[in-house]
């Protein structure tokens, strides 16, 4: 192969490659002086996603613009694709929720559980994390994490 195709062929490889490995946009609402929500843009970044962070002032609005089920709300919510993350949720039930083509509104980790990204150590396989569906059942496990 000739260097000027070589080089060509690698350029194509890296282009698509780059595009390959783009980190997923995630778009977080949090409240502007919410200390554990940096901890977790922070958790995100470092697993690969590219986070913008919104302050608001309205968090019960956004979460029910954006269809998170009563009782599953923690101090934060992102919206992620076409799903919504609710609290400290693992990068792993994010990667799993987007790798599927599930027809869930989401998943949530309610409250601010101390083993969960952003809030202290994680202790990977205990954190439950649950399902969000539009009919707002709740107490739907969607895994542990």
């Amino acid at each position: 192969m000739s260097p000027l195709r070589h080089f060509l062929f690698a350029s194509a490889l890296a282009a698509a490659s780059a595009s390959v490995l783009a980190a997923v946009p995630v778009t977080v609402y949090k409240s502007p002086s919410c200390g554990c929500c940096e901890a977790y843009i922070a958790y995100l970044k470092q697993n690969g996603f590219s986070v913008s962070a919104v302050n608001r002032d309205d968090m019960q609005q956004v979460k029910s613009q954006l269809g998170v089920t009563p009782g599953m709300g923690s101090c934060h919510t992102s919206k992620v694709g076409r799903y919504v993350v609710e609290g400290h949720v693992p990068a792993a039930a994010i990667k799993r929720l987007l790798a599927g083509n599930s027809k869930l509104v989401g998943i949530a980790v309610p409250g601010m559980p101390l083993n969960s990204p952003g809030m202290g150590e994680t202790k990977p396989g205990t954190l439950p994390v649950y399902a969000m569906s539009a009919d707002q059942k709740t107490g739907v496990l969607y895994g542990r994490f």
